[in-house]
């Protein structure tokens, strides 16, 4: 017998009302759970759980969710929300990820490890996190929004034995192009489900493209939203995550398996700042109101610009 997991998505505009947020959540949640396909574990997108008031963890918001994950038996990652801890200056918050299991029980929390800086004031976590599905004998690994940009933490995940990789994002209109081969590419180099969910139009100053996407370990484009808020249930099949590692698919080589064998240098792994190539790169210069101000103006991949 297979292994199949049922995967809910939430799409949605965030509001900058948490309150508004969280009801949302509940509604799709409670949506998701009603039809025939039912899910086993649901996602949402980041900053979902909430936008502007950072809270401890545990606390009021996770005991909500956690106590909405039990009254449907479900694993539940309602989105990423700012996170509370004392020890951080002043105003610091972690852009943080809960995970709640079918018994309401908080069993994660990813820490986004790559802000979007200047713009995003949320300090990088240190922790890559994955967690188990014991019914399903799986393994899935969480990130948030910028982590994907990065190869390296989705090869992380996938070296734990993260079969399905979450990304969380909120990202907007300009990023559409370029964002949307890197789900395909992860999915291909790490022989996984990557799943990238997206917020869509929001009241941020800058519009969101929603398309999330499901992508198989053969990079086929399982699941694609548009650009309105929708929730969607599709089924994994996990092992074909299994096979591609082992035997290889579509035309390609086990190519975990294969990376093992060649056991590749890595010089600069553990000191990436002495790599060469950033000797002749200079650190960014503007700080958040004018990184905002030059993307408002100019677009996000033209900040160079000065008129």
């Amino acid at each position: 017998m297979g292994r199949f997991l049922n995967l809910g998505i939430i799409q949605m505009a965030v509001s900058t009302n948490d309150q508004e947020n969280v009801e949302k959540i509940e509604s799709m949640v409670e949506m998701l759970m009603q039809s025939f396909h039912k899910p086993e574990i649901i996602v949402g997108v980041e900053f979902g759980a909430s936008v502007l008031t950072p809270d401890t963890i545990p606390g009021p918001l996770t005991d909500f969710f956690g106590s909405l994950a039990k009254k449907h038996g479900v694993y539940l990652i309602p989105g990423s929300m700012p996170e509370r801890v004392e020890g951080l200056p002043e105003g610091s918050f972690y852009n943080t990820a809960p995970v709640f299991n079918p018994q309401g029980e908080m069993i994660a929390a990813y820490r986004k490890m790559c802000p979007w800086y200047p713009a995003e004031e949320s300090v990088p976590g240190h922790e890559y996190v994955v967690f188990d599905i014991p019914e399903k004998d799986a393994t899935i690994g969480v990130q948030i929004c910028y982590d994907i940009t990065f190869y390296e933490l989705s090869r992380n995940l996938a070296l734990q034995g993260a079969e399905v990789i979450i990304n969380l994002a909120m990202d907007p209109d300009p990023l559409y192009l370029p964002y949307r081969t890197l789900p395909i590419a992860r999915a291909v180099e790490n022989q996984a489900y990557f799943i990238h969910t997206n917020g869509v139009s929001s009241g941020f100053g800058s519009s969101l493209y929603g398309h999330t996407m499901v992508v198989s370990p053969e990079a086929k484009i399982l699941w694609e939203g548009g650009s309105a808020e929708s929730a969607c249930t599709v089924t994994l099949d996990l092992d074909l995550v299994r096979t591609a590692r082992s035997k290889g698919t579509m035309h390609m080589h086990p190519l975990l398996k294969d990376l093992k064998e060649f056991s590749l240098p890595m010089p600069y792994s553990s000191q990436l700042k002495n790599a060469p190539v950033f000797q002749k790169l200079t650190p960014p210069a503007c700080n958040k109101e004018e990184y905002l101000d030059k993307a408002a103006r100019f677009g996000i991949g033209d900040l160079h610009k000065t008129k």
